[in-house]
C-alpha cells in the first residue's frame, strides 16, 4: 500500500511540472500590465515636476523619450504575447492545472483501491519460505521440506514427499535414502520398495546389488507378478554371470508379455544379447578359458621364471582371442581381472577402454565393466 501511495505522488509532481507551463502566459501578461502602468506614472510625475520648474526642459524632453521608448517596448511585448496561439490566455488556467496534477493521482489511486488487491501481503526474499506450495518454486519447495525434516526426522509423510522428488532429480543416493527411511516409518509397500530399488541400481550405475535385490523380493512376495521387479532379478543373475537362469527369466517375461506392453522391447533386446553371449562362450577355444584369480593364485606356487611364463602365456592368449571375439563380456573381465592382479594397471585400463568400445550400446554389459573397474580401483 505504501508503494502505491508513493507511487501516486510521483505522478502529481510530474504532472505539476508538465502542467505548468499553462499557468505561465497569465502571470507575464499580469506583468506587463504592471510595467506600463508604472511608465505612464512615471510620464505624469515628470510632466508634473517640469511645469513646477523642478527640472530642465531639455532633461525633461530626455527623459520623456525614454520612459515612451519603454512604455511601447513593453506594449509591443504584451501584443506579440496575445497573438502566440499556443498561449492564448484560457481563464482559470491556474487552477485546472493544479485540478489535474491533484485529480488524476487520485482518481488513480481510487481505480487502485477499488479492483486492486491492497490488503495482500508482500513476500521478501528472507520469507519466501513461507509461501503457499503452489507459488514456490520446485527448489524452495525442496529446502521447505528439507528443513522441516531436519527438525522432525520420524515425519513419514515427509520422507514420503520428497524421496520421488529426489528420483526425478537423478539426486538418486538421496532418494533412496529418503525411499530407505518412509519405508521405516510408514510401512514397506510395493510402490516404496520399488523407489528404493530403482534408486539403488541407478546411484550404482545400472548394478543391482544386494539391497535392491533384497527389495525387489520383497516386492515380490507382495505382488508376485510385479514385472519390473521381475525384469530386475534376472538382470541381477546376468550380471553374475548366470546366463542361463537369466535367459529363462527373460523368456518367460516375454511370453507373459501383451503384444503393446511397452517393456516387451526392452526384453527382447535382453533375450538376443544373452543368446548371443551363450553361443559365443560355447564357441569359445577351450583350451585358452583365460586365467581366473584361482588360476592366479595357483601360479604363484611355481618358480618364478615357470609362474611368470605360464601367467603371460595365459593373459596374452585370452587377449588374442578377445581380438578375434570380443563380444565376449566374461572374457573381458578375467583379462581385466588378472592384469590387475600382476599389478599392470596401465594394460587393465587398456583392456577396460577396449571392452568398452566393444558394448558401446549395451547398458548392462557397461553397467558391469563399470563395476569391476571401481572394485580394481581402475576409475568408473
Amino acid at each position: 500500500m505504501l508503494l502505491w501511495l508513493i507511487f501516486a505522488l510521483l505522478t502529481a509532481a510530474v504532472l505539476a511540472a508538465v502542467l505548468a507551463p499553462l499557468a505561465r502566459p497569465a502571470r507575464e501578461a499580469e506583468a506587463d500590465a504592471g510595467a506600463q502602468a508604472v511608465y505612464r506614472h512615471q510620464l505624469d510625475e515628470l510632466e508634473a515636476e517640469r511645469a513646477r520648474g523642478l527640472v530642465e526642459p531639455a532633461e525633461a524632453e530626455s527623459a520623456r523619450i525614454e520612459v515612451s521608448r519603454r512604455l511601447l517596448a513593453s506594449a509591443a511585448a504584451a501584443d506579440l504575447e496575445t497573438a502566440k496561439p499556443s498561449q492564448t490566455r484560457l481563464p482559470g488556467r491556474g487552477p485546472v492545472a493544479l485540478a489535474v496534477a491533484v485529480l488524476i493521482p487520485v482518481l488513480t489511486l481510487a481505480l487502485y483501491l477499488t479492483h486492486g488487491s491492497p490488503g495482500l501481503p508482500a513476500y521478501p526474499v528472507a520469507g519466501r519460505a513461507q509461501l503457499p506450495p503452489g507459488q514456490a518454486e520446485i527448489g524452495e519447495l525442496i529446502a521447505r521440506v528439507e528443513a522441516r525434516l531436519r527438525q522432525h526426522p520420524e515425519d513419514g509423510d515427509g520422507w514420503d514427499v520428497i524421496a520421488p522428488i529426489y528420483y526425478k532429480l537423478g539426486r538418486f543416493r538421496e532418494a533412496a535414502g529418503a525411499y530407505a527411511r518412509a519405508a521405516a516409518l510408514k510401512g514397506e509397500t510395493a510402490q516404496r520398495l520399488a523407489g528404493f530399488a530403482e534408486s539403488n541400481v541407478f546411484a550404482a550405475d545400472g548394478i543391482v546389488g544386494e539391497e535392491a535385490r533384497a527389495a525387489y523380493e520383497k516386492i515380490l512376495k507382495i505382488e508376485p507378478g510385479r514385472i519390473e521387479a521381475r525384469f530386475w532379478l534376472a538382470l541381477a543373475k546376468e550380471q553374475d554371470g548366470k546366463l542361463a537362469d537369466a535367459l529363462a527369466d527373460y523368456r518367460a517375461l516375454l511370453a507373459e508379455a501383451p503384444a503393446g506392453a511397452p517393456w516387451r522391447e526392452a526384453v527382447e533386446s535382453r533375450i538376443a544379447d544373452v543368446s548371443r553371449r551363450l553361443a559365443g562362450a560355447e564357441k569359445a577355444d577351450p583350451r585358452a578359458p583365460g586365467p581366473s584369480t584361482a588360476d592366479v593364485a595357483a601360479a604363484e606356487k611355481l618358480a618364478p621364471e615357470d609362474r611368470a611364463r605360464m601367467i603371460a602365456q595365459m593373459v596374452e592368449g585370452l587377449a588374442e582371442r578377445l581380438k578375434r571375439d570380443g563380444r565376449d563380456l566374461a572374457g573381458w573381465q578375467r583379462l581385466i581381472n588378472a592384469y590387475a592382479v600382476l599389478g599392470r594397471a596401465q594394460d587393465a585400463r587398456n583392456a577396460l577402454s577396449d571392452a568398452r568400445k566393444q558394448f558401446t550400446a549395451d547398458e548392462t554389459a557397461l553397467a558391469a565393466l563399470a563395476a569391476l573397474a571401481k572394485s580394481l580401483g581402475l576409475g568408473s
